[in-house]
């Protein structure tokens, strides 16, 4: 009896010990089981799928936006998940590597339906298939490669040389993908492939002269948000000298108009109290009294603003910056493995010392 007891006590502590190893290299999983090269597209109830750290719906989920159906996922490696009878899919998204779900995703038979299905989500606004036009090539690495589809994900083309910049190169296709990024067909020393569209000098330029006419335009907007309080500050500047012609005589009558005599207003004129300036009510009509009241609180009011893009900015931070849920211990099955492990051994040292 000592011998069993000896046996199932070394059991169960290998067992134990097996199952911690086990649940660690999971719930820290973050390289695939074995490498893959194929393709995969997304086909999903919800419109989408998401991108995790790591094989497990708890994880952290890297994508702000779910990736939509139509996209073509290169699926460099895979993780089973036997337990609830998922495979994962390892993969590259906007730069980032993270693990999908493949159970809303089918199978590309060749790289070319990947290719004709993200053209096909693009759009046909966005796909020119009968382009005609050249390019230079600028990168700032200094060289750039040619890759098999649009996006890297497809590799590059083997057997080709790289771009070198300042190469003019002949497009005859190009499109802007759904991730934002625009590729174009072009030939190398005879070899197709595509570029990728960025890269060019007519792209640098353009996007620079939109850049400055951003920059303009947000001072124009600056300049047009500063005249209208200018421009309505002006009528708290007629109610000082309404209330205050009051106080003196009522003569200077031609300025006054009497509509500006109306009682709302004098209720902003407490706030204000430009009383001390009742002394150079003689000289109403001079504008120093209106470069004055621009500096009425009115420009405060603007703080919505402010804290409106302090909000967006936050949103943005929280939308990168997405935390995984805690799992709790007593939702883990290991714990409770544990435990029932030890009520045995317990149970079978107690038993083996009232034997003796």
């Amino acid at each position: 009896m000592k011998k069993i007891a000896k046996s199932l006590l070394v059991m169960l502590l290998g067992f134990m010990m097996s199952v911690n190893v086990m649940a660690d290299a999971q719930n820290g999983k973050t390289e695939p089981d074995y490498k893959t090269d194929y393709y995969m597209i997304v086909e999903s109830k919800d419109g989408g799928i998401d991108l995790y750290s790591q094989p497990d719906f708890n994880s952290t989920k890297l994508n702000d936006e779910q990736i939509p159906n139509g996209t073509a996922l290169h699926i460099e490696g895979e993780v089973e998940d036997t337990e609830n009878d998922r495979t994962w899919g390892y993969a590259q998204y906007h730069g980032m590597y993270g693990y999908a779900s493949l159970d809303e995703c089918r199978p590309a038979e060749s790289r070319q339906e990947a290719i004709e299905s993200e053209l096909y989500i693009a759009g046909k606004d966005q796909v020119n298939y009968n382009a005609d036009y050249d390019v230079k090539a600028y990168a700032e690495e200094g060289s750039q490669k040619l890759y098999q589809g649009p996006g890297t994900k497809y590799g590059e083309v083997p057997g080709v040389r790289d771009i070198a910049n300042g190469e003019t190169l002949h497009i005859t296709e190009d499109a802007q993908m759904v991730d934002g990024s625009y590729w174009g067909v072009t030939t190398v020393d005879g070899t197709e492939g595509w570029m990728d569209l960025q890269k060019t000098e007519e792209w640098q330029k353009e996007h620079s002269e939109a850049q400055e006419q951003n920059v303009d335009a947000v001072a124009v907007t600056e300049e047009a948000t500063g005249n209208p309080q200018l421009s309505t500050t002006p009528e708290p500047t007629a109610t000082p000298v309404v209330t205050v012609t009051p106080t003196a005589e009522p003569t200077a009558t031609p300025e006054p108009t009497a509509t500006p005599t109306v009682t709302p207003e004098p209720t902003t004129t407490p706030t204000v109290t430009p009383e001390p300036t009742a002394t150079a009510t003689p000289a109403a009509t001079a504008t120093p009294e209106a470069t004055d009241t621009p500096t009425v609180t009115a420009e405060p009011t603007e703080t919505p603003e402010a804290t409106a893009t302090d909000e967006a900015d936050s949103k943005q931070a929280s939308g990168q910056n997405v935390k995984a849920a805690e799992t709790k211990w007593y939702q883990m099955p290991f714990v409770w493995i544990a435990a029932v492990a030890v009520i045995v051994v317990a149970g079978l040292l107690i038993y083996h010392n009232k034997k003796k």
